[in-house]
């Protein structure tokens, strides 16, 4: 099954819909979290594999970051500029 993301823009009033090559959740919320980096306008990015929601990601408001929010158990990882939280 293919993981999609869904880009929230401060610009669009849709979400803007990219499918992901990821093959394992922790992959497609990388993926997802590089493609949320290469949308300026972009503020957030909802993965989801079917009707499920595996993680949201946030950009902070000064853009210097992406918090981590997940709405299903996965293995945690740490990264500088990652951070666990929850869904909104």
């Amino acid at each position: 099954m293919t993981y999609f993301c869904f880009i929230e823009s401060s610009i669009l009033s849709v979400p803007h819909m990219e499918p992901l090559t990821a093959e394992d959740p922790d992959s497609a919320a990388t993926e997802a979290g590089e493609l949320l980096a290469q949308h300026a306008s972009g503020y957030a990015v909802h993965v989801f594999l079917g009707d499920q929601k595996i993680v949201t990601l946030r950009r902070e408001p000064e853009g210097a970051a992406i918090i981590r929010g997940q709405s299903t158990p996965t293995p945690s990882r740490s990264a500088s500029s990652v951070s666990q939280g929850t869904t909104t």
